[in-house]
């Protein structure tokens, strides 16, 4: 079974990537360019779904240029900044508004987790938490661009089973 990057919380992401994804994050926020506009639009729907499932802690956006696991979230280095998102930024290209916030909901549903309770990290469980506040639909067509990106199929188990 071909493993789903996307959804992956990289909790002990290295210090190098993290430095170079909050170097990314702060570059972009001082600029007007296009991609820091889409940066702050991904921030804004990032704080929205932060406030919908009630995460106290503060998660900054960056875009990259290529993340192995295509989407990312991670413990910043200092804890008390909160997490760090980081988005391939030709990924984030091919999504829709709808997508996009399937995407941020589903890392955050590990944010969630995370700060609830850390030791049930699986993918179905962020998949979860996505759930309470995005479409079933607009998670299946995630998946869909991600397994097309990566080139292979996974599993859709990775969604809870509907009642």
């Amino acid at each position: 079974m071909l493993g789903l990057p996307l959804l992956v919380l990289a909790v002990l992401m290295p210090r190098t990537a993290r430095a170079k994804t909050a170097a990314a994050a702060d570059t972009s926020s001082r600029s007007t360019s296009p991609h820091a506009t889409r940066r702050q639009k991904i921030q804004q729907v990032v704080d929205r779904v932060r406030g919908h499932l009630a995460i106290p802690d503060p998660v900054s956006v960056a875009l990259v240029r290529e993340n192995r696991l295509i989407v990312s979230v991670s413990r910043a280095e200092e804890r008390d900044r909160g997490f760090h998102l980081s988005l391939e930024e030709d990924f984030v290209a091919e999504l829709s508004d709808v997508e996009l916030e399937a995407v941020v909901a589903h890392e955050l549903g590990h944010v969630w987790i995370f700060t609830h309770h850390p030791y049930l990290q699986t993918e179905e469980g962020a998949n979860t938490v996505a759930l309470r506040i995005v479409d079933r639909k607009a998670l299946e067509d995630v998946y869909d661009k991600v397994w097309t990106r990566v080139g292979g199929r996974g599993s859709i188990s990775y969604l809870p089973n509907e009642h």
